[in-house]
């Protein structure tokens, strides 16, 4: 049988396979019940591959992953370091998305684009009043 982590990685997969991403909101009851989602999942195989593990500590984040398609066509690829991560660091557009999805139930989209802008723009502003009330209010 898998372990813990392994299931909680195939049902993470399933979900970007099915939704295009993998999110917090996605671990909802209703969604670990969802019988299309468990089936994706039960066709992922998690395993240790012996050759990167032999790369040592440094890179203990790198992956690879291969998807089986029904027509027999392989697609693979290997990943080094992770998202978000100084070896592959996302863009400004790439944070700002995450910080809205991240504050979508707390705040209007318009609130929350006028917090990041604020922010992307520091340097900018004549005083943090401004950026603390938004805050305050969030």
């Amino acid at each position: 049988g898998m372990t813990a982590a392994q299931l909680n990685m195939s049902f993470c997969l399933a979900t970007l396979l099915i939704e295009g991403d993998c999110f917090v909101d996605q671990f909802a009851e209703t969604m670990l019940a969802d019988p299309e989602r468990l089936a994706l999942a039960a066709k992922v195989e998690v395993r240790e591959a012996p050759a990167i593990s032999a790369l040592g500590s440094k890179f203990r984040h790198m992956v690879h992953v291969a998807v089986h398609l029904a027509d027999g066509t392989v697609l693979e690829e290997t990943v080094e370091a992770p998202r978000g991560s100084e070896r592959n660091f996302p863009s400004a557009e790439d944070v700002v998305a995450k910080f809205s999805k991240l504050v979508s139930r707390r705040l209007a989209p318009a609130h929350a684009k006028r917090i990041a802008d604020m922010v992307l723009n520091l340097d900018k502003l004549t005083s943090l009043d401004e950026l603390i009330g938004a805050l305050a209010l969030a």
